[in-house]
């Protein structure tokens, strides 16, 4: 398979608009997402636990409202196994974003952007924070931990690269609302998702963001998962409310209810 720099970056926003459907069905069961930006969904709550669903991406719901995925068999890049869901997911409270170690276009503008914002919000990575890049590719542990090195990030706190089975990978992203009905796209590593995938399991609450988008607007992404009560407080992520718009030449303010006299 061809895969290139320019490539890779010319095919992303077409991988981000490809998958609108599936991700809006997880963000926003009820409505649409902004995919141009960051969105949310609400907290939702379940009386009873289901067997997840058969078929890719399927989840359920336990009795506490949470979210329930497949337990999947997976290995780091330090050659430690891991399971899926109850060593990443639950309970935590995490960043998600896919990759492959040989690409060379998105995934370095994918891994210069999230580590930017590991970088703003520091203080609460490892503890809670944690950040995954799951591999699209099978990559061994070497692979994966030759791309951190080059990428800068091995050896961060809360940094993790994870591989599994074609058919795991597809599972977790599928589950994660970044899915293709069109196989030749949906398999194509060369137009792989954009976005990443915020979560805080514990509470059931679900974000997503361009994963090559602003640092700060990322980090503002997974800050934002904390209930308010409990949510850090970075100087460097305030909003001072200043949106840099100018002003329109000749224009004038009127009060719509003064205008209609």
């Amino acid at each position: 398979m061809k895969n290139n720099a320019q490539q890779d970056t010319l095919t992303s926003s077409h991988s981000i608009l490809g998958r609108r459907n599936a991700l809006m069905a997880l963000l926003l069961p009820a409505g649409a997402a902004i995919l141009s930006g960051c969105a949310s969904n609400p907290i939702r709550t379940a009386t009873s636990i289901d067997p997840v669903p058969s078929g890719p991406g399927k989840t359920t719901f336990a009795p506490d409202g949470t979210r329930v995925f497949r337990n999947h068999r997976l290995v780091d890049q330090d050659g430690r196994e891991v399971l899926f869901f109850d060593e990443l997911v639950k309970g935590q409270i995490f960043a998600a974003s896919f990759g492959y170690a040989t690409c060379k276009g998105v995934c370095s503008q994918i891994a210069s952007s999230m580590g930017g914002a590991s970088e703003l919000i520091s203080p609460i990575m490892a503890k809670p924070v944690r950040f995954y890049t799951f591999s699209l590719a099978e990559d061994t542990p070497e692979q994966m931990r030759q791309a951190m090195i080059v990428r800068g990030l091995y050896g961060r706190p809360g940094w993790r690269y994870l591989s599994g089975s074609a058919e795991a990978t597809r599972d977790i992203r599928w589950a994660f609302g970044f899915a293709e009905p069109d196989e030749r796209i949906d398999t194509n590593l060369s137009t792989h998702t954009g976005m990443a995938r915020f979560g805080y399991h514990s509470i059931d609450k679900w974000s997503s963001c361009p994963a090559m988008g602003s640092p700060v607007n990322i980090a503002r992404s997974i800050v934002s998962l904390f209930p308010p009560a409990d949510r850090p407080r970075f100087p460097a992520l305030d909003y001072d409310g200043n949106n840099g718009a100018r002003e329109i030449p000749g224009f004038k303010d009127v009060n719509p209810l003064v205008a209609m006299r």
